[in-house]
């Protein structure tokens, strides 16, 4: 499946100067959760554990598997728990 036929979700969140765009794709063949923020892991971006579990936190109980992705400007990487 190309790019362009994807199936996804997307929503955007604003606070003050900050814009948060997200976008929730289901994965296929039984791919774990991905996250990206700004084309970066979850990981790299939040590199303390307890925002990276925070930002992981929503999806817990859903058995589906999908690749999330956001672009962030704006604000500093603590602004956004």
């Amino acid at each position: 499946m190309d790019k362009t036929s994807e199936k996804y979700i997307e929503t955007v969140g604003r606070r003050k100067t900050s814009v948060a765009r997200v976008r929730i794709t289901p994965q296929k063949n039984n791919a774990k959760t991905t996250f990206l923020i700004n084309e970066k892991e979850l990981e790299v971006y939040f590199p303390v554990k307890e925002m990276q579990v925070i930002s992981k936190q929503p999806l817990t109980s859903v058995p589906d598997k999908f690749k999330i992705t956001a672009h962030i400007l704006g604000g500093s990487v603590a602004s956004l728990d």
